[in-house]
């Protein structure tokens, strides 16, 4: 989850900022660099690019020209200055709109860039959809199925890049098959804006509050609420959370009527939450709400006998033309891949993208260096 700023304007990208985190966040001056930092991206999810027109027309263009060739997800927002209209596009296998700067509302475009990226609809998920046959996978499948059943509230703890989402979904799709998840990644819950998207607010609840906003505990409800990185709560958040995990109650900004939502939880961390309970920046008895149980996603380099079949996967599901030697697989079971499954699969990617007229794939050193 990336938002790209490429501007020559200094106040442009420092408006953004304000509003941004550093993990998020992304400036650049120049359309090459900005390009090349989204091809080596180690991540499979759709970034948000906005170029200013400050670059000029023809720098916009090249920006989506080169995008274009990447072949990666993206979405591309074009800023226009007072009075300029929209150009011609040529085609593009992405979406692309353009905005008037002096439309922006940037705490209503920070709303919506939560809700469109940190708040996903997960997909169909089922056991299957984590791969591997060795005994270590087979344990943590039955673990989700398993607690999958239940009642209870779960934690799933892991590395970056281990499936947490994935494992998510899996226990949602056991007990509430025809709802969709919410995601929420919990680095956005920060501040006045972030309590509004997930109590939602009623109109005039603040400054750009035009409108009413039900909110993600209500769009939970007789669902599953999923929080990823749940370990990047304020210990305020933590908090305010526990009497709506307790009770189901909770209060939208703006209004005294108390609504009711009865939701599964499940939460994702990749730090271990005992650690920083003992370093006070955990709540214990927010960590007991929302563990009865715990399920550890392991890391590649503990099942490293699955790489055959998640790279027969990856190519199945995005480049079904290719395929690897052995000699190739076997430098992919040599190393221990700190980035886990998903950077397994970008490293795949780059390497089918840059033998784009090759039926075979070949890994260089410096793809897993």
């Amino acid at each position: 989850m990336s938002l790209f700023v490429v501007s020559s304007d200094w106040r442009f990208k420092d408006r953004f900022k304000h509003h941004f985190s550093y993990e998020f966040l992304h400036e650049f001056s120049m359309v090459p660099k900005l390009v090349n930092a989204i091809v080596q991206a180690d991540t499979e999810e759709e970034p948000w690019i906005l170029a200013d027109e400050r670059l000029g027309a023809s720098s916009q263009l090249q920006l989506l020209s080169e995008l274009q060739q990447t072949r990666r997800k993206v979405r591309v927002i074009l800023f226009l200055d007072r009075g300029n209209r929209p150009f011609p596009l040529p085609e593009l296998s992405f979406p692309v709109e353009f905005i008037h700067k002096e439309t922006l509302k940037y705490s209503q475009f920070f709303l919506r860039f939560s809700e469109e990226q940190g708040v996903r609809e997960a997909s169909c998920y089922s056991t299957e959809s984590l791969i591997g046959n060795s005994s270590t996978m087979q344990e943590v499948r039955s673990s989700l199925a398993l607690y999958g059943k239940g009642e209870c509230s779960i934690h799933l703890y892991g590395e970056t890049g281990t499936g947490k989402e994935i494992a998510a979904g899996i226990i949602h799709k056991i007990k509430n098959p025809l709802r969709n998840m919410i995601c929420v990644n919990c680095s956005l819950l920060q501040g006045a804006i972030g309590d509004s998207m997930f109590y939602g607010h009623t109109k005039g609840a603040f400054t750009d509050g035009k409108s009413d906003l039900p909110g993600l505990v209500h769009d939970a409800n007789q669902s599953t609420l999923f929080l990823d990185e749940v370990e990047n709560l304020s210990l305020d958040s933590q908090a305010n959370m526990l009497r709506l995990l307790e009770t189901g109650r909770y209060r939208q900004l703006g209004d005294n009527k108390v609504k009711v939502s009865k939701f599964r939880l499940v939460t994702a961390s990749n730090q271990n939450l005992k650690l920083l309970i003992e370093d006070k920046r955990f709540r214990k008895d927010f960590y007991y709400r929302i563990s009865d149980a715990t399920i550890c996603l392991p890391p590649l380099r503990n099942h490293l006998e699955d790489i055959p079949l998640l790279c027969q996967h990856f190519f199945k599901e995005h480049f079904p033309d290719k395929h690897m030697s052995e000699q190739d697989m076997m430098l992919l079971k040599l190393y221990p891949w700190p980035g886990n499954v998903r950077q397994l699969f970008s490293t795949l990617k780059r390497s089918c993208i840059r033998s784009e007229q090759e039926a075979q794939l070949h890994i260089l050193p410096e793809d897993i260096a």
